[in-house]
């Protein structure tokens, strides 16, 4: 009778291991993929943060992170995500377009202040709320990259 229970315990031992893992990256970005996609914005901020710790030069992860200040309506934070991925990337048309898409948002509120000057001609963005992305607002990319672009 103690087999069935050791094999039990075992099992439960490999399952209380796998949860105690850290999430790898790619699972970390996956996250805050699907929690942004449900207007979790915060904890897709949460997942993302953690994640850029360890790979601050991933253009992809800043891009997502200026996404999701954004739409939940910090512009500051936005701004500085948004410039670091261009940074990173100043020939991705995604995370351009993205950018121009905010300093429109931004100039049609004025929240930007002074400085920012957009790099190339770009789209038109819509008022930011707490919970949801702005209308027409980019989506954060579903697939991560560990390396550079």
């Amino acid at each position: 009778m103690t087999f069935p229970y050791r094999i039990s315990c075992i099992a439960l031992a490999c399952v209380l291991l796998a949860a105690a893992r850290p999430p790898t990256p790619k699972e970390q970005m996956r996250f805050g993929v699907e929690a942004a996609q449900q207007g979790l914005w915060r904890e897709a901020i949460f997942r993302w943060e953690r994640l850029v710790k360890t790979q601050p030069d991933n253009p992809r992860l800043r891009n997502n992170l200026a996404v999701a200040y954004e739409s939940i309506g910090d512009v500051d934070s936005a701004r500085r995500s948004y410039r670091e991925a261009l940074r990173l990337n100043p020939a991705s048309k995604e995370i351009r377009d993205n950018y121009n898409s905010f300093l429109d948002l931004c100039k049609s509120f004025r929240q930007c202040g002074d400085g920012d000057a957009a790099p190339s001609a770009g789209g038109a963005g819509a008022a930011a709320t707490p919970d949801a992305p702005p209308a027409g607002a980019p989506t954060p990319e579903a697939t991560p990259t560990d390396a550079a672009p």
